[in-house]
């Protein structure tokens, strides 16, 4: 939890996992393969990384045998897709990435009066592996979730409408490759930022909020 800055955030993502972990709920939960690395890289920067700014300044380093705890939870969670299905990246999340770089580049998205720096590559890559399986399973029936407001805003961003000439301009004729359709903004399944949604909003995405929760007696999520 100390890693995400959003309180209301925590909360909410802890109610769906343990909604879906419980047997409750039967969400699907896709989880790109390179995020699965980050996390364990996160595991290992608040077990090892004393010395790391943002370890120091989120309380510090955690115990040894609570960095085993978490890792061997977040293998059982991804082991055939128990909690999190891996989403291995190829050749259609690539080719995604010019539906999605162009804009993020292109337009100065503003938050506060302030020009954000671009999403980066990984959240490029994330938004484009939405578009692919938004191709697959039906763009209403995909949903990205996060907590990143960068990411977020590129999603929002895409989903606007863009003039005819930008849009050929910065080559988004290649949605045809990627999505099958001709680029628009409904390619793009809506995104979610848990930490800015209304409990309205999580409601009419998942049926009802709270979530309900079984028994989730034999998993280990570390809160301190």
């Amino acid at each position: 939890p100390r890693t995400l800055s959003w309180i209301k955030a925590r909360e909410r993502i802890r109610i769906l996992v343990d909604s879906i972990r419980s047997g409750k709920t039967d969400y699907f939960l896709y989880i790109p393969n390179f995020v699965i690395a980050e996390v364990f890289s996160c595991f290992a920067k608040y077990s090892f990384g004393r010395d790391n700014r943002n370890v120091k300044n989120n309380g510090g380093t955690i115990d040894t045998r609570i960095y085993n705890r978490i890792c061997k939870q977040f293998h059982e969670d991804i082991h055939n897709g128990r909690v999190f299905y891996q989403l291995e990246l190829n050749r259609y999340h690539i080719l995604g990435v010019d539906l999605v770089a162009p804009i993020d580049h292109y337009y100065k998205i503003q938050r506060k009066n302030k020009w954000n720096q671009p999403a980066g590559t990984f959240d490029q890559l994330i938004v484009a592996m939405a578009v692919h399986l938004g191709h697959i399973h039906g763009v209403d029936n995909v949903s990205l979730l996060t907590a990143d407001t960068r990411l977020s805003q590129v999603v929002s961003k895409c989903r606007s409408p863009i003039p005819a000439k930008t849009r050929k301009r910065l080559k988004l004729e290649r949605a045809q490759d990627v999505a099958g359709k001709e680029f628009s903004p409904d390619i793009f399944p809506r995104a979610l930022h848990f930490g800015h949604c209304t409990d309205r909003e999580l409601s009419e995405l998942f049926g009802l909020w709270p979530l309900p929760i079984g028994d989730v007696r034999n998993r280990y999520v570390y809160d301190g």
